[in-house]
């Protein structure tokens, strides 16, 4: 009998809901680390942690919008369990795909900020958690950036193009997004 080859694609959220650490730091086999809640990942390839970067770099340009005020993430689930993950980082991915919800539009009344690229999200649920990340890859690609050799832009040079991308071309995805949640909650 013939077996067929399957496909599989992992995917894995990490939720995050306020203030944690994050670490930055080389692995034993020279290639940078990013620590975070529940999981350590690992950065293969440079196109890689520059997509994570502008991801972040665009969560951060969303941060007054999501969540306008220091408040806490409020009372979220504890998960079933936890799951701690080493994630490698090994492909050249396109784009980081950003999604946000505020707390307006939120079925559980708490305002979220994701970055996904490939199969890894990281979803965040205050603004104290959004900030860490973005503390946390802003180290990761710094690290990156000026040990690799690999001839990339400055950390800086990044968010001033996100930054410029916004000012260009505003964030209408989000604001549509929201609009079509609220519509369909008073149908």
């Amino acid at each position: 009998m013939e077996t067929e080859p399957v496909e599989a694609v992992s995917r894995l959220t990490i939720h995050i809901a306020g203030e944690h650490e994050t670490n930055a730091s080389i692995g034993l086999t020279l290639i940078p680390l990013l620590k975070i809640p529940t999981a350590i990942i690992e950065f293969r390839h440079p196109t890689g942690a520059r997509v994570w970067w502008e991801g972040w770099c665009e969560a951060a340009e969303m941060l007054n919008r999501i969540f306008p005020e220091q408040i806490d993430a409020g009372e979220l689930r504890d998960p079933e369990l936890t799951i701690n993950s080493f994630v490698i980082l090994d492909d050249a991915p396109r784009r980081a795909k950003i999604r946000a919800r505020s707390a307006a539009v939120s079925p559980d009344g708490i305002g979220a900020l994701s970055v996904t690229v490939g199969g890894l999200t990281i979803a965040c649920a205050s603004r104290n958690a959004v900030e860490c990340q973005v503390r946390g890859w802003l180290e990761a690609y710094d690290m990156f950036a000026n040990d690799g050799g690999f001839g990339l832009p400055s950390a800086d040079e990044v968010a001033a193009r996100v930054r410029a991308d916004h000012v260009r071309h505003g964030v209408n995805e989000l604001s549509t997004a929201a609009e079509e949640q609220q519509a369909a909650r008073r149908q």
